[in-house]
């Protein structure tokens, strides 16, 4: 227990002193990005001037400042990618304490959401590699936890959260509840995690689905069981665990049509435009647009603020564009490569493969298949990278150590490279 105890104060001091550090020298600081907070705000106040059920939980999504929020005037305009559900603990706040409270207390919880979310990984982490390496598991927490807190995909939630922070967050405290066997606070974390993103639950659920169905399509005496959360080796426990996880998607799109039905239109796009596959879209990547997310930025923002015409002559901009394309590829190449840890984790860990393998392949199937969405919203759906990327690097880690003779060298010659991780982790954050 001390331990522990241990662990999460410096998993604190670590976090605040990353947002202290970030406050002062980030260029986007800190706190809610303005269009952030405006939509935040516009989406709750709807609700609380026109009840919070006058269209059926589903609010608006604009950046408006100082618009008319009554419910005349947005009635066609109902953003149904937004519900009460979602943005509870806003409305929890705006209800009691209005706008300024919101804007001061609202990026306030979302930090302490985003802190929850490393300490639970670190915390697995270090169970997922107990038998892996022959150093202090604290050790192992705390360059999880600071790989995690560091990374530019966390980052960018922290000055605007998206709900793919809910679901890693409550899918942790999922796979940990089972981890303990208390079986009934896993399901329940993991309809929670549905609830709050019910498309990356219902893509981890069609994972495991697919595991199901392999059994009886392809090898009949495959060890599936091992591929689910901790001691789930009964066909009725599995599907115990992809009901709480699929059933919110359920509950989330009957309520959506049957909104649909009262209220003619709405502002969102179809998934063929989020597909890429709806006309001709300039802000489309295909797969590789898809892909930017590796070097923790768009490519594109390595080109703001430069004029082509003066590009030519001004060494400053020269440089400025050389240096963030370095900074991109550095971290898209380290990027690429904690995938490979994942891989050997995956191998080398049955927890570590029933952390990793659902994300992963819910990360694919969205990149293989939303490529324009992900183009164009790259923070969002790339936060769950944050965790891939930080158990990654910590087996590539492992690995390494583990090949030296002596561990007290394995172990000196991993400080330097965390050490240089960190440092661009937090360089391509500054890019923002």
């Amino acid at each position: 227990m001390n331990y522990i105890f241990y662990r999460i104060s410096t998993y604190l001091a670590i976090f605040a002193a990353y947002i202290v550090f970030m406050h002062s020298y980030a260029p986007l600081g800190i706190s809610w990005q303005d269009y952030h907070a405006q939509r935040i705000f516009n989406a709750v106040e709807f609700l609380k001037i026109n009840g919070y059920f006058v269209s059926y939980g589903f609010t608006i999504w604009d950046t408006c400042s100082d618009c008319s929020l009554e419910y005349i005037a947005w009635k066609d305009k109902i953003y149904f990618s937004a519900n009460a559900i979602i943005l509870f603990p806003y409305i929890f706040i705006n209800h009691f304490g209005g706008k300024e409270s919101l804007l001061l207390l609202g990026p306030l919880f979302d930090k302490f959401l985003i802190f929850i979310c490393g300490l639970f990984l670190a915390e697995l982490l270090i169970k997922s590699t107990k038998n892996l390496v022959d150093v202090s598991p604290s050790l192992i927490g705390i360059a999880s936890f600071i790989l995690f807190i560091f990374a530019p995909w966390t980052y960018q939630m922290i000055i605007a959260i998206w709900y793919e922070v809910y679901f890693l967050t409550f899918f942790l405290i999922g796979i940990l509840a089972f981890l303990k066997n208390k079986t009934s606070w896993g399901y329940l974390a993991f309809f929670m995690a549905g609830l709050f993103h019910y498309q990356w639950a219902f893509v981890v659920g069609v994972f495991y689905c697919l595991l199901e169905a392999s059994k009886y399509l392809y090898i009949q005496n495959a060890n599936i069981g091992k591929f689910f959360p901790p001691f789930f080796g009964s066909q009725i426990q599995r599907i115990k665990v992809i009901s709480s996880l699929i059933f919110p998607t359920f509950v989330i799109i009957f309520i959506r049509l049957f909104a649909q039905q009262y209220i003619e239109t709405g502002s969102g796009s179809s998934l063929l435009f989020r597909m890429g596959i709806f006309g001709n879209d300039i802000y489309n990547g295909g797969i590789l647009g898809a892909l930017q997310f590796l070097g923790g930025i768009r490519v594109t923002q390595c080109l703001q603020g430069i004029e082509i015409q003066s590009f030519s002559s001004d060494l400053n901009m020269k440089m400025a564009l050389f240096n963030c394309l370095l900074s991109w590829i550095g971290m898209s190449i380290i990027s690429v490569t904690s995938i490979f840890g994942c891989y050997l984790f995956i191998k080398k860990s049955n927890l570590g493969a029933q952390i990793l393998l659902p994300l992963l392949f819910a990360m694919m199937l969205f990149i293989a298949v939303l490529q324009q969405s992900l183009s164009v919203h790259l923070m969002g759906y790339s936060f769950i990278f944050s965790a891939l990327f930080s158990a990654g690097i910590i087996m590539l880690m492992i690995s390494v150590h583990n090949r030296f003779n002596s561990p007290i060298l394995g172990l000196v010659f991993a400080i330097p490279f965390l050490i240089g991780v960190s440092l661009l982790q937090i360089r391509v954050s500054m890019l923002f």
